[in-house]
């Protein structure tokens, strides 16, 4: 199955989309990011809910998003 079938059954992840979404900004790719639009929405109105990135101290909970934050201030 390739890539814009899975989109179009809603077979990705928040994060995988999340993924999917960055690289199709690179590439300019309006259909991809169109079907990552409505794969959200679907999700969103099954009641699946996206992993938090914030723990409950407050502090991101990746590595990545730790050092972004750390560079912010």
């Amino acid at each position: 199955m390739n890539r814009i079938e899975k989109l179009k059954n809603d077979v990705y992840s928040f994060e995988e989309l999340d993924t999917l979404e960055k690289n199709a900004i690179k590439l300019r790719d309006q259909e991809t990011l169109s079907l990552i639009i409505l794969s959200r929405a679907s999700k969103t109105a099954k009641g699946e809910k996206p992993k938090s990135t914030v723990g409950a101290d407050g502090r991101p909970l990746t590595k990545r998003a730790r050092r972004d934050e750390k560079n912010k201030r």
